[in-house]
């Protein structure tokens, strides 16, 4: 009769040592590191957005802090400035972060708020900012309560 070619298949220990797996192997462990995936990916995307949104709060703070300090400088320098002069004078050198709507969120006190302030006293600088506008999450956010307002107190210099 004819000519038979006869194949022998290779015996699993040898289809191990060469690399050959079945074919619905690999697609069943794609299968499973997506379901995973899908699992996961929620979970991280809320812990990504609630970091950045206390990443903005942070750099509102930082930027508040560093404004009451340069407010409380240039009121020392200027002790004949009351407080209308000093509060014009920080906002116009806010961090972009926090002056929109021209210093609109911002709030200043000075104490002693009368000019001219004596040589040698304190004087003491709050700001009080309404975050309001940084928040886009809602307040709160999967219990997470977010903070609309913060203030800074700079309370050590002295009139010069």
């Amino acid at each position: 009769m004819g000519n038979r070619i006869q194949v022998q298949m290779p015996s699993r220990s040898a289809r191990k040592r060469l690399g050959v797996t079945k074919p619905h192997g690999g697609a069943a462990r794609r299968g499973q590191a997506m379901a995973e995936f899908a699992f996961i990916l929620p979970l991280a995307m809320i812990v990504l957005i609630v970091s950045i949104q206390f990443a903005i709060l942070g750099g509102a703070a930082l930027a508040l802090n560093q404004l009451a300090y340069a407010g409380a400088r240039y009121a020392a320098v200027n002790p004949g400035f009351n407080e209308a002069a000093i509060s014009s004078y920080m906002k116009s050198i806010a961090s972009p972060m926090i002056a929109e709507n021209g210093g609109a969120n911002i709030g200043v006190t000075v104490n002693p708020s009368g000019a001219p302030r004596s040589f040698g006293t304190t004087v003491q600088v709050a700001v009080s900012y309404n975050l309001s506008s940084k928040l886009f999450l809602p307040n709160p956010f999967l219990g997470i309560s977010f903070p609309t307002n913060i203030s800074g107190v700079q309370t050590t210099m002295m009139n010069e």
